[in-house]
């Protein structure tokens, strides 16, 4: 499946572009920062998908869909963007999917998986677009995980970080070391306290824990947080969501 890939974020397209290569089965035909190059490319290099963020400058990605749909033989398009209020657009443009940044390698697969079946995603969307815009709520539901026989209610803002470790799921909070029973996007999908990032294939950090971040290799991070010895990495393909959330 020959790809698209337009954002004006250089971090953001590296991103998208090591997900797709993780997922395999994709060629990436090209790249481009803005709709106008979203446009002539598509034009030019007929791709089969594009993945195509919303806010961009000059020509956004919504305006950019709408001509690319007029196109001979459109591709199917993906919105992705950081930014929740336009996801009734997406939504209206008709794009087979929309994605929010941090998009995680089981969410891309799920996208891909769709994008070969040709499945609508207009409930996926509803619910995507429900849950978007459905009020903040303060009280969020502790996770109840597993101290050896004993099982504990812990609150989501007593977790400092989550790894996945092989087949477990290890939570490391300040109320101890736990085992959550279940996958690592199984706990991602329940931390809905804003206050948690994905910054790496097997680690979910409590970015208000943040209290040093040490420069590593290939423009990447190390982060030390209150509460734990333990260094703890951003990836290269996290990077840019990291810094947007942190202001850096």
């Amino acid at each position: 499946m020959r790809v698209l890939i337009v954002d004006d974020e250089p971090l953001a397209r590296e991103e998208i572009r090591f997900l797709l290569e993780e997922a395999g089965g994709m060629t990436i035909v090209g790249e481009g920062e803005n709709g106008f190059a979203a446009l002539e490319l598509s034009r030019e290099l007929k791709p089969d998908l594009v993945f195509l963020d919303i806010q961009m400058p000059g020509k956004n990605g919504i305006e950019a869909a709408r001509e690319i749909l007029r196109l001979e033989n459109p591709p199917t398009i993906i919105f992705q963007t950081a930014y929740d209020e336009f996801a009734l657009q997406a939504f209206e443009v008709h794009a087979l999917d929309y994605l929010v940044k941090p998009v995680s390698q089981e969410r891309l697969n799920k996208t891909l998986k769709r994008v070969k079946t040709r499945q609508p995603s207009v409930e996926d969307l509803e619910r995507l677009i429900s849950r978007l815009h459905a009020p903040v709520q303060a009280d969020h539901k502790p996770l109840p995980l597993y101290a050896g026989e004993t099982i504990v209610p812990l609150k989501q803002q007593d977790i400092i970080f989550v790894e996945a470790r092989g087949r477990e799921v290890r939570i490391v909070s300040n109320r101890g070391e736990f085992f959550y029973h279940g996958t690592f996007w199984q706990i991602e999908e329940q931390l809905t306290h804003p206050d948690f990032l994905h910054c790496h294939r097997s680690y979910i950090v409590n970015i208000s824990l943040v209290e040093r971040i040490d420069l590593w290799v290939n423009n990447t991070f190390m982060l030390r947080l209150a509460g734990t010895a333990e260094m703890i990495p951003v990836s290269r393909s996290h990077i840019g969501e990291f810094r947007k959330r942190l202001n850096l």
